[in-house]
């Protein structure tokens, strides 16, 4: 397999890890997506640098996600890489007796590094484009 297919292979994988270890909510598997100790996402009106804290925010908002990863295209150099990735996030979120179902239309900008023969984030940016929200029966 040729370098440009593997490192290809391997960031998808990291993106669907990272999707994975959100609607998880391990922290642990969370972290390892990013370079040790280094976590950093933004987005429009936050800024997390915490595996735990991210988390714990999921939990506190949401009884239930599945991040769901689409079109993702990078450019790698060696090894740093940069590009982005479409996500649509469902978050059910409970209101009392009522359950809502909110869909989140992401598109994260990044940036990578290769450490250790392995691809971490160094920064991820949030950007939603599009929320729809759907009460569900009960």
């Amino acid at each position: 397999m040729s370098p440009d297919i593997e490192d290809r292979f391997a960031i998808q994988d990291l993106l669907f890890r990272y999707a994975r270890a959100a609607d998880q909510r391990d922290v642990a598997a969370f972290a390892s997506c990013f370079r040790p100790g280094q976590v950093h996402i933004t987005g429009p009106g936050f800024e997390v640098r915490d595996a735990q804290q991210n988390v714990d925010a999921l939990t506190a908002m949401f009884e239930w996600t599945m991040h769901k990863v689409h079109n993702h295209e990078y450019q790698v150099q060696g090894d740093r890489a940069e590009g982005y990735c479409y996500c649509l996030a469902t978050h059910v979120q409970r209101k009392g007796d009522m359950r809502i179902k909110i869909d989140w239309h992401i598109r994260y900008d990044d940036e990578l590094t290769r450490e250790d023969g392995a691809w971490r984030f160094v920064r991820r940016h949030l950007d939603v484009g599009l929320i729809e929200t759907v009460p569900l029966a009960p």
